[in-house]
């Protein structure tokens, strides 16, 4: 029988977790192209990116709502996430008139309530290599969120000359991850449902 609830619940994640993956690669990459713009810009490109990667995980958590999944963590990162991007859009020009400083802090929250959930997302997964490449990443989330914390309120005004800089790379390297991901999950999906034709 080919469309095993196994598989379906699989064929649902691959392309929300390949989606995740790309718009940070995307933001990533604007990012390193045009550190010279305005960091309103960059407030708003990071808003949507916020938004679209709140969305998806979203979507990925209602179709993987099993138990043992780590759904209910993915759901919650994914609101957190969609209120980051919200916030971002509403008070660009607050980021801009206090330098910057409000772009930075809303980011760290984000990236240390992401990793942190991220990492309770992923240990509720029963698959070893998708659940040791979710605890990774949130790992990677968590430290970026705490290093440019600490960057912040060392040296803000260095550190919102290189935000874009910072931002851009940690948003590559966490997209390549996902994609990686989703990669596998893609296989995973073709060879189960391989099997179970023969």
């Amino acid at each position: 029988m080919t469309n095993s609830p196994l598989a379906a619940v699989a064929k649902g994640i691959w392309w929300a977790v390949l989606l995740r993956g790309i718009f940070a690669v995307i933001f990533g990459i604007i990012a390193l192209a045009a550190p010279g713009a305005a960091l309103t810009g960059v407030v708003f490109v990071f808003g949507i990116y916020a938004i679209v990667d709140g969305v998806t995980a979203v979507i990925h958590a209602v179709q993987i709502r099993t138990p043992g999944s780590g759904w209910g963590w993915l759901l919650f990162q994914g609101a957190v996430s969609i209120i980051a991007g919200v916030v971002a859009l509403i008070f660009p020009v607050l980021a801009g008139v206090i330098g910057g400083l409000f772009a930075l802090w809303t980011i760290v929250i984000y990236a240390v309530m992401h990793g942190a959930l991220g990492i309770g997302s992923a240990a509720g997964l029963a698959d070893g290599r998708n659940r040791t490449i979710g605890i990774v990443s949130g790992v990677l989330t968590l430290a970026f969120g705490i290093l440019l914390g600490i960057l912040t309120l060392a040296t803000p005004g260095a550190t919102v000359l290189s935000l874009i800089w910072i931002v851009g790379i940690y948003a590559i390297v966490f997209g390549v991850m996902f994609i990686i991901a989703a990669i596998q999950l893609r296989r995973g999906v073709t060879t189960l449902l391989g099997q179970q034709s023969a």
